[in-house]
């Protein structure tokens, strides 16, 4: 009976261990009862559990390999960030690493470079966006995710309102970044900012 009730489910309603534990109570008590578990109960009628359970197993592997994948989507990868956007990664950290921090390092990041700096004002980002752009660094929204993710979220979110071109503006760089390298830099030779 357990098993016909989650095969005609299967495909109408989620079939996670949460979902079935508060919507139909005493099926899932019952399939504990009977099967030992919830997953053992799916497993039984022949679906594969891990496709299906809400909660992903991590261990060191998984962990890495999800932080690798974050940093090259250009996803945020400071401590807040993740606790607000992948709750679980960052508890799995935790457990299995002890702090966030030694996670993305194991991931062969470099967390200092990576955590966004909290106490940063307006005037040292703004010192910071001048120095790269005088040091002849691509301001592009893509380089800047790879290699200064940091100081990328500060300027959006203290000088540009949300947007980065806006950001670099409010520094007086008025280069437009999808031109040709090229003509950026022979522009950049000839427009240092000395503020």
């Amino acid at each position: 009976m357990i098993r016909d009730i989650i095969l005609s489910t299967n495909g109408k309603e989620p079939l996670n261990s949460h979902y079935f534990s508060t919507t139909y109570p005493h099926i899932y008590a019952a399939a504990e009862r009977l099967f030992g578990s919830w997953g053992n109960a799916i497993t039984a009628c022949g679906l594969d559990y891990n496709s299906i359970r809400k909660y992903r197993i991590w261990n060191r592997m998984r962990i890495v390999a999800e932080i690798k994948k974050r940093y090259d989507n250009g996803e945020p990868l400071s401590c807040k960030q993740v606790q607000n956007t992948c709750k679980t990664l960052y508890m799995a950290s935790i457990h299995h690493f002890k702090s966030w921090g030694e996670a993305v390092r194991r991931a062969g990041l470099d967390y200092d470079s990576i955590r966004i700096r909290r106490s940063m004002t307006e005037d040292q980002i703004h010192d910071e966006i001048r120095n790269l752009y005088n040091a002849g660094e691509d301001l592009a929204y893509p380089n800047m995710r790879k290699n200064h993710q940091y100081l990328l979220a500060y300027g959006m979110k203290k000088l540009g309102g949300g947007s980065w071109a806006e950001a670099r503006r409010a520094c007086g760089i008025m280069d437009n970044f999808r031109s040709s390298a090229s003509k950026r830099s022979s522009h950049r030779r000839s427009a240092k900012i000395n503020i």
